[in-house]
């Protein structure tokens, strides 16, 4: 018996409820179809459909064995797919959306890089602040900086960030130095609008995660806008290191709160799904993990 074309079978039968349609699927007879079936049960010693004249339907042990068995061929589907992706010459046009500053920052210089070592892959870089649906917009993959809400997404981590809370020297000199998140309380908190960090400032506190709760008139879907005002006096910021860390140098920005802050953030890929992945997007993911590792965003 050719168990993984009998699992087939079975899956497509279970999916389709019919023997005729399964088959069709396949390419194989009807009877073929049902042979495969047949030996799967006597291979297992289960039962695994309610056959009638008129329906086909699963017992209780064959809806278990259904929902392994389509892990198990979407397993091997996508081992067979990464082993053809990798020996393929990566092609086409890849269509990437990233942050605005993170995007011009670090992915376009390595997009020319990438471009250099694949001369046929064409890639379009789009940088903005919004999330892009990346199904409907027709996006190979996406740039993500933060903690994720969980989704269909598939999500690989291709960098960390730390998260810092920022104020220019006058408006500390003027309004104290918090020293504890608390004492944010009375402080002009400049507001992040589009992202997880936003009315809200997460801190490591002594009996775990703490959020601090903001009040404030000033906001933007902007980061790097939200530092240049930080950078102004107009008040404290809360943002990636990698968005701060010209203002630090050059003293226009003071840390604080260094002691109370989470654990870094990710910077991620995610893509649409695990299946059929075009080797340039398998490609892409590779040399942006590789690039980052040996200079990650904020290295000088």
């Amino acid at each position: 018996m050719d168990l993984l074309q009998a699992m087939r079978a079975f899956v497509a039968v279970a999916e389709t409820g019919s023997f005729t349609e399964a088959a069709t699927r396949l390419g194989l007879s009807r009877a073929m179809a049902s042979k495969h079936i047949m030996d799967l049960e006597a291979h297992l010693g289960l039962r695994l459909l309610n056959r009638t004249t008129r329906a086909v339907g699963l017992t209780e042990a064959g809806a278990s064995y259904a929902a392994r068995c389509r892990e198990i061929l979407d397993a091997i589907l996508s081992a067979e797919q990464e082993a053809t992706s990798r020996a393929a010459e990566p092609v086409g046009r890849l269509r990437v959306s990233a942050p605005a500053f993170f995007g011009n920052r670090f992915i376009a210089p390595l997009v020319a890089e990438f471009a250099q070592r694949f001369p046929k892959v064409d890639v379009e870089l789009s940088v903005d602040d919004r999330y892009v649906d990346l199904v409907e917009e027709n996006f190979d993959l996406a740039i993500r900086i933060g903690r994720l809400a969980d989704s269909s997404l598939v999500v690989s981590r291709i960098a960390s960030t730390k998260l810092m809370v920022c104020g220019a020297p006058s408006y500390l000199d003027r309004r104290g130095r918090p020293t504890r998140p608390a004492d944010l309380a009375g402080h002009e908190c400049l507001r992040y609008s589009q992202a997880t960090i936003g009315a809200a400032w997460p801190f490591a506190g002594p009996e775990g995660p703490e959020v601090v709760r903001l009040s404030s008139r000033f906001a933007s879907n902007s980061a790097e806008a939200l530092c240049a005002m930080a950078a102004r006096g107009l008040g404290l910021v809360c943002a990636p290191e990698f968005y701060v860390l010209d203002y630090l140098r050059s003293g226009a920005l003071e840390q604080i709160l260094a002691d109370h802050m989470v654990e870094p953030l990710g910077v991620f890929v995610v893509q649409p799904s695990r299946r059929h992945v075009p080797s340039k997007a398998r490609r892409f993911i590779e040399f942006l993990t590789q690039a980052f590792a040996i200079r990650p965003p904020c290295a000088p």
